[in-house]
């Protein structure tokens, strides 16, 4: 039995998800042969099949979307959530990008800006300080 096996039959937490229950041990390809979401092969037929069988596995699983968070963030190969590691790797970029977009489209509105609340913002502030005149002498 793998360390892998041994933790979802205990059912303790993933690896760097503290607090989280392991998905794993409800998951449709629990039980079945894990060399299938990691062909050897990288293309050409043996390949395809391979990855229409585990994606079938996976499109009936009632994890899949806990899984796919999973394998996003920790599983660099292999096929888990639906996806290969490719597609995987292709959805990162597309949720960076999709990221940067609203991020900079919040910036651009002023959402982030601190003039936008209506406080001042540091620059003004430290100009502010350097036009303040020392008054030099005892303080009362």
């Amino acid at each position: 039995m793998t360390a892998a096996t041994t933790r979802a039959a205990r059912r303790e937490p993933l690896d760097g998800h503290v607090g989280q229950t392991d998905f794993r041990h409800t998951a449709a390809c629990r039980g079945v042969d894990p060399e299938l979401f990691f062909p050897a092969a990288e293309s050409g037929p043996g390949y395809e099949a391979r990855v229409r069988i585990a994606k079938a596995v996976c499109a009936g699983c009632p994890v899949r979307a806990e899984c796919l968070a999973w394998a996003l963030s920790a599983l660099p190969d292999g096929i888990a959530g639906g996806m290969t590691a490719e597609e995987r790797r292709t959805e990162r970029g597309r949720r960076a990008r999709a990221h940067r977009r609203t991020t900079s489209t919040s910036a651009s509105k002023g959402e982030s800006a601190p003039a936008a609340t209506g406080a001042p913002s540091q620059v003004s502030h430290n100009n502010a300080l350097d036009r303040t005149p020392v008054m030099e002498g005892p303080r009362s």
